[in-house]
């Protein structure tokens, strides 16, 4: 009887089991099923815009979710997809695109390719097609687009004109007002007013070039919102020459495919915009031998280093000698300290920063009130300096109290009595014994806050915005990191300097990671220690 029960109660619960399993089969299809969905949605979107590296990457995910999932075992990489997934998308992608970046001359007049250089100095450089006609036009919209309905002064046939070419309007169709053409059925009107305060409406009207002979490059450009004119591109290229010819002067611009530039080679004058070409390593070589450039760049270098080793030093000693402090077993109110201490680490870093911006104003500050003096805090290079390693301490040193609080607890109470029974004071026990002890602990904590302060970007921006600044903005501030000074050289709105940006980028990337790695390997010199 007693071998008989547990096989009843087996197939008792074996019906449910296998309705379990079943339902987890239909929710593991129905998510598999939907990423499947976005993944083929944007496998398809990279296959329309021929991007092909995503479009290899996104079969690559496809085929490897659908292999982890639907089979058995692989657990580990069952919560390990997702991660790697992520990994490479927003750390991999990002840091080699920036490297490739760094090798180009990706910038302001520099974005796109040949053929996108070509386009666009033919289109900013019109001309009017001398005896040519000029058009009665209205704006039109249909759907968000706008289109340009013409009136030919010949034959009085009325089209719809687009980039793309004219489409006949049956007479039925036409509005008018007497003999003037107002409009067509099936598309809105447009006026002055209503193209004025819509951006995208204007941009698109501006951009009208309906094609009038296609072999002679001669297209109606619009002169107002009534009327157009036959004109032409000021510049033509020949593929021969692989050169930019002025119709008009007949110039020659030779490709500079060194530089991505048609550039006259009498006049030196170069066309805009050009395209992204490799430049190898200039934009490295450029931030040492460039006078102007190296002029900011080392400088900021140097302050960026003193900052972050600096604000990592300041922050740690000030958090262990409270820390040592609020040890000390005679001390009375010890919670009531703690929690007054940790309060600046509990306050946002936005907030801190912009009410110590406005308690550092030399005009209206209150620090200045106190003191009753002018203090010029954030507008004097060596002050603006001290004024950022302060508030960067008051906000950073609660974290290494808390750290050294509980480090220093952990640390065995048996080897300070020993240091003591021979004789040593407590100065040297805590040097010899204490801290070798608290670094074993804080030390891979002390190295991840110097990276986190060499690219401190936020507080830097709200306290001082990187100044003061002696002279332009894209020339580096007082207080500018080398993260700021990126920042500003790559969305500059006068001259938008992305490969040097990116190789700045990379020259950050390098310099962390070989701080960190060298301060890691130390740590496990320290770990001895602790053994």
């Amino acid at each position: 009887m007693t071998d008989t029960a547990p096989v009843v109660q087996d197939e008792r619960e074996a019906p449910a089991s296998r309705s379990v399993g079943a339902g987890n089969l239909i929710i593991k299809i129905i998510l598999v099923g939907l990423i499947d969905a976005l993944l083929i949605w944007c496998l398809a979107q990279a296959w329309t815009a021929e991007w092909w590296p995503a479009v290899v990457f996104f079969a690559i995910v496809l085929i490897a979710v659908n292999a982890v999932y639907f089979t058995k075992g692989n657990l580990p990489l069952k919560y390990l997809v997702p991660g790697l997934i992520f990994l490479v998308v927003y750390q991999l992608f990002t840091m080699f695109f920036t490297g490739y970046l760094s090798f180009t001359n990706y910038g302001t007049g520099h974005f796109g390719d040949k053929d996108a250089s070509i386009a666009a100095i033919q289109a900013s450089n019109v001309v009017p097609v001398e005896g040519g006609q000029e058009y009665a036009v209205v704006p039109i919209e249909q759907d968000g687009t706008v289109s340009m309905l013409v009136t030919d002064p010949t034959t009085g046939s009325v089209r719809i004109g687009t980039n793309e070419g004219f489409t006949d309007v049956p007479a039925g169709d036409v509005q008018r007002n007497g003999e003037q053409v107002t409009g067509v059925t099936g598309y809105q009107s447009l006026n002055l007013a209503t193209l004025s305060g819509s951006p995208d409406l204007k941009a698109q009207w501006d951009a009208l070039n309906p094609p009038i002979n296609a072999e002679q490059g001669t297209y109606l450009r619009a002169i107002s919102i009534t009327r157009a004119r036959e004109a032409k591109s000021g510049f033509a290229y020949d593929q021969a020459q692989d050169a930019m010819i002025n119709t008009q002067t007949n110039e020659v611009f030779p490709a500079n495919n060194d530089d991505g530039a048609f550039v006259n080679q009498a006049s030196g004058q170069s066309l805009n915009p050009g395209w992204t070409v490799g430049v190898g390593f200039d934009n490295y070589v450029k931030l040492f031998t460039d006078a102007t450039i190296r002029s900011s760049f080392l400088p900021i270098l140097l302050w960026t280093f003193a900052f972050a080793v600096l604000t990592t030093f300041l922050n740690f000693a000030l958090g262990l000698i409270l820390a040592l402090i609020l040890q000390e077993r005679r001390m009375r109110g010890k919670s009531i300290y703690r929690v007054l201490l940790i309060i600046p680490y509990g306050l946002p870093v936005i907030l801190t920063a912009l009410v110590w911006q406005a308690m550092l104003n030399s005009d209206f500050g209150i620090i200045n009130q106190i003191l009753g003096a002018n203090i010029q805090w954030l507008n004097d290079p060596w002050l603006a300096k001290f004024s950022v390693l302060f508030v960067n301490l008051w906000m950073g040193f609660p974290y290494f109290f808390l750290v050294c609080s509980g480090a220093l607890t952990a640390v065995p109470a048996d080897l300070k009595e020993a240091a003591f029974v021979d004789g040593a004071s407590s100065r040297y026990a805590f040097r010899t014994v204490v801290l070798p002890l608290l670094l074993v602990a804080t030390a891979p904590l002390l190295i991840t806050t110097f990276a986190f302060n060499f690219n401190n970007f936020t507080l830097i921006n709200l306290l001082t915005g990187g100044g003061p600044f002696s002279g332009s903005t894209i020339n580096g501030g007082g207080t500018d990191l080398l993260i700021n000074y990126t920042l500003r050289v790559a969305f500059s709105p006068a001259n938008q300097q992305m490969g040097l940006a990116s190789a700045i980028a990379i020259l950050i990337f390098v310099i962390v990671g070989t701080v960190s790695a060298y301060g890691f390997r130390l740590t496990r010199r320290l770990e001895e220690i602790g053994r």
